[in-house]
């Protein structure tokens, strides 16, 4: 069984990489090399520009995974970042129509939702003002709905990676995880908030495990995060804890702040899948920090 994993030379990518390697023969698409990308055991790296159609691959791979996100955003180039993303999106359908790929497994973000003015948001929330990475990720999600092909969807909120200890711009908390190492103070909002919007590469790979194994044929969007929100002020307390940090946690009481957690009702009742919980998936990130 073989994989296309795109935007493989990135963060979440090449841990995608690594993790399905042991399984599955992959071809890692990435645009521009870097020194990170390496020889490993089941794994052909191509070279190849998205925008442009992907040539025959043999043997023909089964699944794709679509993690790649063409060019830097910038608000000046809004227009041209909406629409180069899209057609790498298109060719990439065609390229699995020609050969018959079983699922594409989509990379999309909680971003669509835009503004939350609720609690808990599920997949029927309607997007309100989503910015312009939000915007893409809907627009994607559409193209597909709109092809004869089988997909899902998968809503992500940060993503927190194997290789990411020293990432210092995003997801959030992997931001504060660095400030607490580097013993910085730390400015929270809704430190009462409930907080899941997180999950790790190792959930990813699960779920593309699962989708293998069972053979699921579907064309559908899922919400997918950690299960069991956890208090953001209890998060923080516990990090600093474990990292052996003494940041100052500032609490900035903002009422136009709203905390909100995310459902994953939906990914367990259709698909039967559980995602690991926030407390798990934080505990095994804080890890790496160690």
């Amino acid at each position: 069984m073989s994989i296309l994993i795109t935007g493989a030379n990135g963060v979440v990518g090449k841990d995608l990489v690594r993790m399905l390697s042991h399984k599955y023969n992959i071809f890692g698409v990435y645009r521009t090399r870097n020194h990170q990308i390496k020889k490993i055991k089941n794994v052909k790296w191509i070279k190849h520009n998205l925008k442009k159609k992907i040539k025959k691959i043999k043997p023909v791979p089964k699944y794709i995974i679509h993690c790649a996100v063409d060019q830097k955003y910038s608000k000046k180039k809004s227009n041209k970042y909406i629409s180069s993303n899209l057609e790498v999106l298109k060719n990439i359908v065609n390229f699995a129509k020609e050969n018959k790929i079983k699922i594409i497994i989509n990379f999309s973000s909680v971003e669509v939702y835009g503004d939350i003015k609720k609690e808990l948001v599920d997949e029927n929330y309607k997007p309100q003002n989503p910015n312009t990475y939000g915007l893409i990720k809907s627009l994607s999600e559409k193209y597909l709905y709109n092809q004869k092909i089988n997909f899902i969807n998968i809503r992500l909120p940060g993503i927190l990676c194997k290789g990411q200890r020293n990432e210092l711009k995003r997801p959030w908390l992997n931001v504060v995880f660095n400030k607490m190492q580097k013993n910085k103070s730390v400015f929270i909002h809704n430190a009462e908030g409930k907080f899941n919007s997180v999950i790790n590469t190792e959930e990813l790979a699960k779920l593309t495990n699962f989708l293998i194994k069972k053979k699921i044929i579907v064309r559908d969007t899922f919400n997918f995060v950690c299960k069991k929100p956890l208090i953001i002020r209890e998060i923080l307390n516990k990090a600093k804890k474990k990292l052996n940090s003494t940041s100052k946690i500032v609490e900035i009481k903002n009422h136009n702040r709203n905390s909100f957690c995310v459902s994953t009702k939906k990914l367990d009742k259709k698909l039967n899948f559980k995602t690991q919980t926030t407390k798990s998936v934080i505990e095994k990130h804080l890890e790496n920090f160690i």
